[in-house]
């Protein structure tokens, strides 16, 4: 028996994908540059915190744009082949 899978099944397209890691990645570097600028204005312990998030936020970025698509799950919609019409060359068979 073949397996007939549900159009639900399908993934979104490459460049969908593509386009919510680039939103993602240019947010963390948004979120970076404002931590630079934060300590730039903070003092002490902040100024030093601040400075470590922007120093590993790329880090964190590029893994995450990196990521790859997203993983599907296998559909349970699958559907009966036997419901399905026969092929022209399935009736000359019989």
């Amino acid at each position: 028996m073949t397996e007939v899978h549900a159009i639900t099944s399908a993934g979104r397209s490459h460049t969908d994908q593509l386009d919510d890691r680039t939103r993602r990645y240019l947010i963390m570097m948004a979120i970076r540059v404002a931590a630079f600028v934060g300590a730039y204005l903070a003092d002490g312990w902040l100024r030093w915190t601040l400075v470590a998030a922007a120093v590993i936020l790329p880090m964190i970025a590029v893994i995450i744009a990196n990521a790859g698509s997203e993983r599907r799950q296998m559909p349970n919609t699958y559907l009966d082949d036997h419901a399905l019409p026969a092929r022209p060359e399935d009736r000359e068979e019989q």
